[in-house]
């Protein structure tokens, strides 16, 4: 976030300030707070379907919906399996560092940069961390249209959000833009100014 300009107002939500472990209700939760303003949401990888249900939640308010390696229905045949990952997986030891530099990273821009992934999940509670993860799970296909402008930022390489899935979104979109960056599936960790300068750019359409 430190890559966007200053003239925007950010304000980064966190999970663990929300107690819905829905995806709905953690919407509705968020819109308690800018029901009066308004907005342009970003959502990054489970946080999109979150994102869906608060732009239409907010209605007019919502100026435009960036995608960020994100999806709104299941994200891939393997995405059934979510449920019954161990959390010992979701926290950092050798193997696991490098299986997510491996596929969520695809190796690229160094492996220090698995850290703030493990550093975010360490600080959600294992109850938090498995719903999420059953939410993934079980996401259906929604079926209501997005009208407000919507830009997707999609990873060149991303191993866990397959193509069918990013499809199906833009079906839902009267306005959608697609824009590719070079890198795997958390590319706001290894390509933080292309993301900042497409979250920059929406907020100016």
């Amino acid at each position: 976030m430190k890559e966007l300009p200053s003239t925007l107002s950010v304000e980064v939500i966190s999970y663990s300030s929300i107690s819905s472990l829905s995806y709905y209700g953690q919407a509705q939760e968020i819109a308690t707070l800018h029901s009066d303003e308004d907005v342009l949401i970003v959502g990054e990888s489970y946080s999109g379907r979150v994102a869906y249900e608060l732009c239409h939640l907010l209605g007019e308010r919502v100026k435009g919906l960036v995608f960020l390696a994100s999806f709104v229905s299941k994200p891939s045949i393997y995405s059934r399996l979510a449920s019954i990952v161990p959390i010992s997986f979701l926290r950092p030891n050798f193997i696991t560092r490098l299986l997510v530099y491996i596929v969520g990273f695809n190796m690229s821009g160094g492996i220090q940069l698995v850290s703030p992934v493990f550093h975010s999940l360490g600080h959600t509670d294992n109850k938090k961390l498995k719903e999420r993860l059953r939410n993934i799970a079980r996401l259906d296909k929604p079926t209501k249209r997005i009208t407000c402008p919507v830009t997707y930022i999609s990873p060149s390489k991303d191993l866990l959000i397959a193509s069918r899935s990013v499809h199906y979104l833009a079906s839902l979109c009267s306005n959608f833009t697609k824009i590719e960056v070079l890198g795997g599936h958390f590319i706001a960790q290894s390509s933080p100014v292309a993301c900042a300068k497409a979250i920059t750019n929406a907020a100016n359409m």
